[in-house]
């Protein structure tokens, strides 16, 4: 399944490349242009061995109880470059935890503030169909690292069960935590839409799923589920600026004038077009001996 997923998403990017290359809106900008920054907020849930939801893709909906249960906040950003007006390539990252139950095999888990860090692309489907509108609608799909520890244990008795990948015991909280880190491949995908009130200023919804390349997150190793990830869904807002590139001072520009610059229509640029681009404030046409022997 990992090789699938990874030949779909190569192979999604390379068609898209290739298809809308040659449009006229297919274009790079400047080093310094189209710069974004943003942070996002919302909650999320767990998909795996150890829950109650079913594992469906969405799992519940606001309807059922299950909808309110082991959800917790998570608070994301990202910061990247607009590559082209329907490409966006950036890294993004996200901090939350993340816990499941099991009411069926009596076992719970609960891990303490992952980490996500990915290099994501986006492609905005509007914008690619050269359409002219504020709105967006984009798939998200990138790779990166995704860091854990957990704590798995039996609801009836209260027995710890793993902890992963250590574990000590706290004196001052009288229990047994989790410590140290786990870091396992992560693949983000992601379905959202956004609207630009400014031209500057982006408002966006985010849902989709990371997965990651471990059947540990849950502290349990099962043969039931190959697939383990963390679905989240978020509101957010970024700012887009550019870097002004510095120019420092060029002989050559030193002393040039800036009404040469000018296009042709105000009266210092007729002006200095009359005279010597020499400086010399001569007239362009010198009616001296000189200049009469050259005619």
């Amino acid at each position: 399944m990992k090789r699938y997923v990874i030949l779909l998403v190569a192979l999604l990017f390379a068609t898209t490349y290739k298809t809308y290359s040659q449009q006229d809106s297919y274009y790079f900008y400047h080093a310094h242009e189209a710069w974004e920054g943003g942070i996002n907020f919302g909650v999320n849930s767990f998909y795996g061995d150890v829950n109650d939801n079913t594992n469906k893709i969405f799992p519940a909906t606001p309807f059922q109880a299950s909808f309110y249960k082991d959800r917790h906040f998570v608070v994301g950003g990202y910061f990247g470059k607009r590559m082209t007006p329907f490409w966006t390539m950036a890294i993004d990252f996200k901090f939350g935890r993340v816990s499941g139950k099991d009411k069926y095999e009596a076992l719970a888990f609960r891990t303490s503030w992952n980490t996500e860090f990915t290099l994501s692309n986006t492609l905005d489907i509007l914008s690619m169909c050269n359409l002219s509108t504020d709105w967006a609608l984009y798939p998200k799909i990138g790779f990166g690292v995704y860091a854990f520890r957990t704590k798995l244990w039996n609801t009836t008795t209260g027995e710890i069960q793993n902890m992963y990948p250590d574990g000590i015991f706290s004196t001052n909280r009288n229990e047994w935590v989790a410590t140290g880190y786990r870091c396992a491949f992560a693949m983000p995908v992601m379905l959202g839409f956004s609207y630009r009130p400014l031209p500057e200023l982006r408002v966006f919804f985010e849902t989709g799923i990371t997965w990651t390349c471990t059947d540990w997150l849950d502290g349990l190793e099962s043969s039931r589920y190959s697939f383990e990830g963390v679905w989240n869904t978020c509101v957010g807002v970024s700012y887009q600026f550019d870097f002004r590139p510095h120019r420092g001072a060029n002989p050559r520009n030193a002393t040039a004038n800036d009404a040469l610059k000018d296009d042709g229509v105000t009266k210092k640029y007729k002006k200095m077009r009359y005279k010597s681009n020499l400086g010399t404030g001569k007239p362009r046409y010198s009616k001296s001996s000189a200049m009469k022997k050259h005619r």
